[in-house]
């Protein structure tokens, strides 16, 4: 009777891990699709080429 009550500790325990594991990968992810997100790389893109252009008048109108 003591090994029935061990395997569905093990087995309950088991389902918890599993449970926990798959919870985490689903946050890394949601984590790693957030890295990617495009809207905000372009506001920076955007920024960017803004500086270049002063940058090249700069330059440009250097005597």
């Amino acid at each position: 009777m003591d090994l029935n009550i061990v395997n569905i500790g093990a087995f309950a325990v088991l389902i918890i891990v599993y449970i926990m594991v798959r919870q985490l990968l689903k946050r890394f992810a949601d984590f790693t699709g957030n890295i990617g997100n495009s809207a905000y790389h372009e506001e920076e893109i955007k920024t960017l080429e803004a500086k270049i252009i002063v940058l090249e008048e700069k330059i440009n109108n250097k005597p």
